[in-house]
């Protein structure tokens, strides 16, 4: 668009730059806005990028900020992103120390609950808030060993005690244990 505005003269009566011009006169006047916006948007987009790929960490933060030193120094963007960066990174590195990096994309997650969802699928009828109890056997690399131990370690009554307490009913389970008694 700017690229049209800077074209110079009087437009040709009904060509696609008059119908501009007289649609948003004033248009060029706000290049340095438009300019100042764009070069946010793109610079924000690269930091996006970067925390998406590699997470939050020194490394990661400290490319962040050298990609924030081509924003407006005064601007509340670059104030705010620094700001977020400076706290998530104090986060990374008392919850997880320099090894690993902070997840900052839901990626992750979404990819987690689609596998969920599709094996949930096949049982159309199952307890939604029991169900999630699948969730954390999708995470990681599971191996024989890790799942033997589970269940050499979870007794029945244990798992059910533990549902009875932190999982509420459901009005699945209400109706099933009105009718079971009627």
């Amino acid at each position: 668009m700017l690229d049209v505005f800077a074209i110079k003269g009087r437009a040709k009566q009904g060509s696609l730059l008059a119908k501009l011009r007289t649609a948003l006169p004033g248009f060029h006047q706000l290049k340095p806005f438009i300019q100042r916006f764009a070069k946010t948007t793109k610079v924000i987009s690269e930091v996006l990028e970067v925390l998406k790929n590699r997470g939050l960490n020194q490394t990661s933060y400290e490319q962040c900020n050298q990609l924030a030193k081509e924003l407006p120094r005064n601007s509340k963007v670059t104030m705010r992103l620094q700001s977020w960066l400076q706290k998530h990174l104090e986060f990374q590195k008392k919850l997880l120390g320099p090894e690993l990096p902070l997840l900052v994309s839901s990626d992750i997650i979404e990819s987690l609950f689609g596998n969920f969802k599709y094996i949930i699928e096949r049982s159309p009828q199952a307890d939604m808030n029991r169900t999630t109890l699948l969730i954390p056997a999708l995470c990681g690399h599971l191996n024989q060993i890790i799942i033997t131990q589970a269940l050499n370690n979870a007794r029945h009554n244990d798992l059910s005690d533990w549902e009875k307490e932190n999982i509420p009913y459901t009005v699945r389970k209400k109706r099933q244990a009105f009718f079971g008694k009627n």
